[in-house]
């Protein structure tokens, strides 16, 4: 039987911090959001190569599908310690010179082949308004960290998304409304979360936990929350006990 137990311990993006110290290569990144229908040079950003030092990189949509246009400005430098890109800061507004309309401050950093730091855009909480993210740092494992922007429209600007700043690799599934994040525990347990919106907060539907034995048997053991069970409470090191009632137990499918 798999136990619920997993207590780990979190560092400052929320991830819990034995996703830094796999020894597990990245094969591939997480696929990307959909784009919103539309011209697919609507999502192009400008070459990073493009861009001289102090001036930034120019990622181009539309806030929804009528909407107005939307600039995304990312000011960049490269650390001479590890020759990587660095965005620092990142503005948005309706034209590549035009002013401000939010100012986020962040630490996104990525090799120099990775163009703007797998910048994208698309319809992360699916209300219609364009959301973007970008990568936020590279770990060892699968387990990517990405830096995450909502549209508010109350408040007429993006915003960060703490919430969705903590799931790790997370994919996004419009047709159901889910945000769906697959993660690496170690070398013999691997899992999958799914996630939906619920008032501003990301909220818990199922967990499913595979873990290998020492004769590499697999079991899959599926889970439901216990009542209204957040991101930021799953993945705080909080008592998975507590939060998490087991469906059923399995071979693992594959």
């Amino acid at each position: 039987m798999i136990k619920t137990r997993f207590v780990f311990p979190t560092i400052r993006t929320g991830f819990p911090a034995f996703f830094l110290s796999l020894g597990l290569a990245i094969t591939s990144l997480p696929a990307q959001a959909a784009a919103p229908v539309g011209a697919e040079e609507r999502f192009a950003c400008s070459a990073p190569e493009e861009a001289e030092m102090g001036e930034p990189v120019i990622c181009r949509t539309q806030l929804s599908a009528k909407g107005k246009p939307l600039v995304v400005r990312l000011y960049w430098d490269i650390l001479a310690d590890t020759d990587e890109w660095h965005v620092f800061r990142i503005e948005t507004a309706r034209s590549e010179t035009g002013k401000a309309m939010a100012t986020l401050d962040l630490d996104s950093r990525a090799p120099l082949s990775m163009r703007a730091n797998g910048f994208e855009f698309g319809d992360f909480n699916f209300d219609g308004y364009q959301d973007f993210r970008l990568i936020e740092f590279l770990p060892a494992g699968p387990n990517v960290a990405y830096y995450n922007a909502l549209y508010d429209p109350r408040k007429g600007r993006h915003v960060t998304a703490d919430a969705l700043n903590m799931v790790s690799a997370p994919s996004f599934d419009a047709a159901e409304k889910r945000v769906v994040s697959v993660w690496r525990g170690n070398a013999v347990t691997h899992g999958t979360d799914s996630f939906a919106w619920d008032d501003g907060e990301l909220v818990l539907r199922k967990r499913t936990v595979s873990v290998f034995d020492d004769a590499g048997k697999c079991m899959t053991t599926a889970y439901e929350p216990k009542g209204r069970v957040t991101a930021e409470a799953l993945l705080t090191g909080a008592d998975s006990d507590a939060l998490l009632s087991e469906v059923y137990e399995a071979p693992c499918s594959n």
